[in-house]
Formats: C-alpha cells, structure tokens, sequence
C-alpha cells in the first residue's frame, strides 16, 4: 500500500508543477444524433493513448450546448489522458441513448483526433450509472478501470421510491396543496409540455417550489418551522418519514424528481411514450396506515417495465475492470445503498467501494483531495500495485492535503455505516418474491433532523 501511496504523491507532484505549463487543444460541436460534445487533448497525446470517457449528471435542460469535462479535468490532462464527454441527446434520465451517445462520442474522437488505445469511464450520480453501464459494454476500446462517484446503481428501481412518493402525496395533501396533473390514464405525470426547461437538475429548491407552489401549500417547507402551522408540520413529517428523509432540501429535491422527472421518462415519445413501468398493487406500505389505505394501486405495463430496466440497470458483467465506487453518507437523493448493487454484482477483487463520512447531507459532496485520492488511486491500481482500500484512500487524501495539493477535508472511513437498499426502497412484490434480499455490510445511523443542508449539485 504505501508503495503506491507515495508513487502517486510524486505523480501528483509533478503533474502539479506541470499543469501550470500545459497545452490542450479542445473540440466541440453537435453530434448527428443532436448530442453535443467536447473534448480536449493535451499536447503530445497519441493515437493509442488513453482517454477518459466523462458522464456528466442529471439535467432536466435539453441538450443545447457541449458539456463540462469534470471536475478533475485539470488533473487528468496534466497526468497526459485526453478527456471527452457527450451530453447525451436525450435530457433528464438519458440511460436509453447514453450507450450509443457514447459510441458516437468514440467514433467522432476517432475522426478527429485518433484512436485511443483504451478507455477509462468516469462520472458521478447518473453519470456514476452510465460509467457503470460502460464498463460491462461490449465493443469499446480496452478497459481496465472505471471511477464511479455516487452511483445510482440501483438503476430502474431508484424510479420506485419516485413513485411511491407521488403517489404517497396525493394521499397526505389531498385537498391541502395538490400536484399538477396530466392526462388520463395516468394522472399522476404531468403532461410534457407542463415540464420547466429551466428546472436543471432540481437541487434549486427555490426553482423547484416556484413550479410547484402547492408543495409548500401543503406542507410549509419554504418557511421557517414557526410560520408553519400544525396540519402543514404534520403533512411535512408524515411524507418525510414515509420516504425516509430527514433533510427538508432533499424533500423539496425528491418531489422535484417524483412529478417532473418521472413523467419525462414515462411520457417522452423517446422513453416509455406513455406507458407506465410502475406497480404499487401489492407493495408493503404499512409504516403509514393512512398512506397504505389510500395510496393508487398500479400495475405496469411488462414491456414498460421491461424497457425500464433493460435501458438503466447494471447487471455487473464488467470482465476484469477495476472499479473504485464512492459515495458521500448522508445522501438522501442516491442513497448509499445502491453500493448494495455494485457490491454484489462486481467480485471482491475487482472493487472497492468507498464511504464518505459527511456530518450534514451532500449528493456528492466529496472534497476536491476526496475526488483526487480516488482517482489516484484507481490509476496505481490498473497501473499494477495492489488493490487499494479505504484506509490507503484515506492516508492518501491526508498526504495530498498535507502537501497543500489539493483542499480537503479527508473523511473515508473504513467502518462507514449505511442502510440497506431495501429498507429505504420499498421491494416491489415480484422482487420480494423471486430475489435474495438486498443487504449491506453496514448499517447506517440515523440521521439528523434538524439541521437542513443545502445540496451540492453534481458535477456537469
């Protein structure tokens, strides 16, 4: 371990003196499909060499301009990787194009600049998901590492905890501050034109509540907990107890994603044109005997739902590629117990899986030396050292802050505590039937209640 501990800390040295000096040349414009692109190859990169595949994160906005390369795109040019990125032609929940758009992205890279020798997928959120996908897809330039950060590995079944709370708020909040609603017979997903394209990725609670002004009807949540009156607090505690949320911004956050982003995929001609994947006949809602009393009972369209899952859901056949995977505690939009999935679906020593220790909730909250140390160690591990762990990840953040590198905080903790998939998502009934349940190696503590944070967008 500390032998690739202190090779990386001299890499990253003398990338540091380096990246002051360095030349790049960037290419951009819009993909045939109508995905725009970029990317930027540092001065002496040669076919051959490796580029970095960069998957950005959700945004609700149309595709409309060449996407961000990360925010390790400085690091990674400076150590001599081109960097490339798509934004996808699709907006929103992009997994049904996200492969192709990213084939596209290789054979325009290949057209204008070379081939590259091998690939190395990278991204966080969706995009930790989309690095995921890539790393078990067939056809691609050699891959021998994948950098997931926050995954939403779960992949369709993230979509269920959606739905559940649409479906759980029309039952709290009847009469008392109702959603907007779209055309029969599914209601309960707006119609697309009712859609903001300025919405972005939803973390904006002003945003959010400005189009959804009956949010905060019914529940108080843009106001100070004084100014609320008692039927609003009890409306705002039932729902975020029933969805296992403590932190009112990821409450204004999740309904966002539950009466914007589910209708997209459900509605939009280039998705699910209008056919519901979601069934909620039968699932154990019984937490909230009101909720489970009252609650509409779907039953999906199979191909909807086949269509759903075969577009987002990482199966885990990802051959010999290393992959490091990092998640921040507290997260309550992509909980850390979709790295359930990426546990039990990559073999121990092809994997390692990270926990940040956050005092306050994040979506990706990691620390600039956090992205760094991970990265860096990712490279050493495909470059031939041992397989890294999370005490080595840790050592490293500290040597690279103590070096003033690079900003911490330093927080990987090796016995990190999360709750299990399962126990935040609710087991659709053929998955409780037929699948082993979902389990982790830790258990999370219960999270603070009173102390609101303000999400940090993920990185675009």
């Amino acid at each position: 371990m500390r032998a690739w501990l202190h090779l990386a800390i001299a890499v990253f040295l003398l990338v540091g003196a380096a990246a002051v000096q360095a030349a790049s040349h960037v290419y951009s414009g819009e993909a045939p499909s109508g995905a725009w692109y970029q990317f930027e190859v540092p001065d002496g990169w040669q076919a051959g060499d490796t580029l970095v595949l960069y998957q950005h994160g959700f945004d609700l906005k149309p595709p409309e301009n060449a996407p961000g390369l990360g925010p390790l795109k400085s690091v990674m040019l400076a150590e001599g990787y081109a960097v490339a990125a798509t934004s996808y032609r699709q907006r929103g929940w992009a997994l049904f194009t996200a492969i192709a758009d990213n084939r596209e992205l290789l054979q325009l890279f290949a057209e204008q600049v070379g081939e590259p020798g091998e690939v190395i997928p990278y991204g966080g959120s969706m995009g930790g998901l989309v690095t995921l996908r890539l790393a078990e897809t067939r056809g691609l330039p050699p891959m021998r590492g994948a950098y997931a950060l926050c995954p939403a590995a779960a992949g369709a079944r993230l979509w269920d905890s959606a739905i559940d709370l649409r479906l759980a708020y029309d039952v709290v909040c009847h009469d008392a501050g109702d959603l907007p609603r779209g055309d029969e017979p599914l209601p309960w997903a707006v119609n697309l034109d009712d859609i903001p394209d300025d919405i972005g990725d939803l973390t904006d609670d002003e945003s959010v509540l400005r189009a959804l002004v009956a949010v905060n009807q019914c529940t108080g949540v843009n106001l100070p907990p004084y100014l609320r009156n008692d039927a609003m607090q009890r409306r705002l505690d039932e729902l975020m107890a029933f969805t296992h949320i403590t932190d009112e911004h990821f409450f204004v956050t999740n309904v966002g994603y539950a009466t914007y982003v589910l209708a997209d995929i459900v509605r939009a001609p280039d998705k699910l044109g209008a056919r519901n994947p979601f069934t909620t006949a039968g699932v154990d809602y019984s937490s909230d005997p009101a909720i489970d009393a009252g609650i509409e009972r779907l039953v999906a369209d199979p191909a909807a739902a086949l269509a759903l899952r075969q577009a987002s859901d990482f199966r885990g056949d990802t051959g010999d590629v290393k992959v490091i995977s990092m998640h921040t505690s507290r997260d309550q939009l992509v909980v850390p117990g979709n790295q359930d999935f990426v546990r039990d679906r990559i073999a121990p020593d092809r994997r390692v899986i990270a926990i940040v220790d956050e005092d306050t909730p994040t979506h990706c909250g990691f620390s600039d030396a956090e992205g760094v140390a991970g990265w860096e160690a990712l490279r050493a591990w495909i470059g031939g050292a041992a397989q890294p762990d999370v005490a080595g990840l840790q050592q490293q953040c500290e040597a690279l802050v103590a070096g003033d590198l690079v900003d911490g905080p330093c927080r990987f903790d090796p016995d990190a505590a999360i709750v299990p998939f399962d126990d935040i998502v609710r087991p659709r009934p053929s998955q409780a039937a037929t699948a082993p349940r979902t389990h982790s190696s830790h258990a999370r503590p219960s999270l603070p209640t009173a102390v609101p944070a303000r999400v940090r967008a993920s990185e675009r």
